[in-house]
Formats: C-alpha cells, structure tokens, sequence
C-alpha cells in the first residue's frame, strides 16, 4: 500500500482511537456518579452500569485493534494484509473497518469454526 493511503488510514484510526477515548471517559463518569434514589432509581442505575460495562469491554477490544493497526503501519509490517490467509484486504473493507485484521472471507470462516 502507498504512503498516502497509509497515513490516510493511520490518521482514521487515530481518530477513532481518540473517539474510543472520550466515549469511555463520560461512561466512566457516569458509572461513578452516585445519585441517592428510590429503590426504582436504584435498579436503574444498575442496569445502565451493566450495559455500559459490556459497552466498555467491546470499546476496549477495538483499542487493542486500532493499537495493533497503528503498530502494523508504524513498523511497515502489513498493515491491510490479512492475519489468516495473508491476502490483501479490500480497501473498501479498510475504508469501513481501519482496524480491520482479516478478510471478509477469513473472518466468515472463523465465524463459523466457532458455533
């Protein structure tokens, strides 16, 4: 991949990085923000907890994702080439998915192997 597609790809991925970032920083305050209510309130607030936890650990993975893209183009050492088949992935992929580690295909079939 050329240069100027790279740091196309590398500048998409620092700004969902920063994205990530910021997301995860008012989740974190509003995990901390102890408001005294009715048991209701209370239930509530619990069940927001949850879901912004889970929302957290998927935010989480993709920053490794994005963390491991910018090494790969960092370090020149295949960032776009899939970790599976060692094919190329589609710059449409790229474009949708900076972080992106396999093809569509190679995806698919781990996809699969896993149910």
């Amino acid at each position: 991949m050329d240069k100027a597609k790279l740091e196309k790809f590398k500048k998409k991925l620092q700004e969902a990085k920063v994205e990530i970032l910021k997301e995860l920083e008012l989740e974190r305050e509003y995990v901390n923000y102890n408001d005294q209510g009715d048991l209701g309130d209370l239930a509530d607030a619990v069940i927001k907890n949850e879901v912004l936890s889970r929302l957290s650990d998927m935010d989480v993975d993709k920053l490794k994702q994005i963390d491991v893209a910018l090494e790969k183009i960092e370090k020149g050492t295949g960032y776009g080439i899939c970790e599976g088949n060692g094919k190329k992935i589609p710059e449409a992929r790229l474009t949708h998915i900076p972080w992106a580690r396999y093809t569509i295909e190679y995806a698919e079939q781990v996809e699969k192997s896993r149910r």
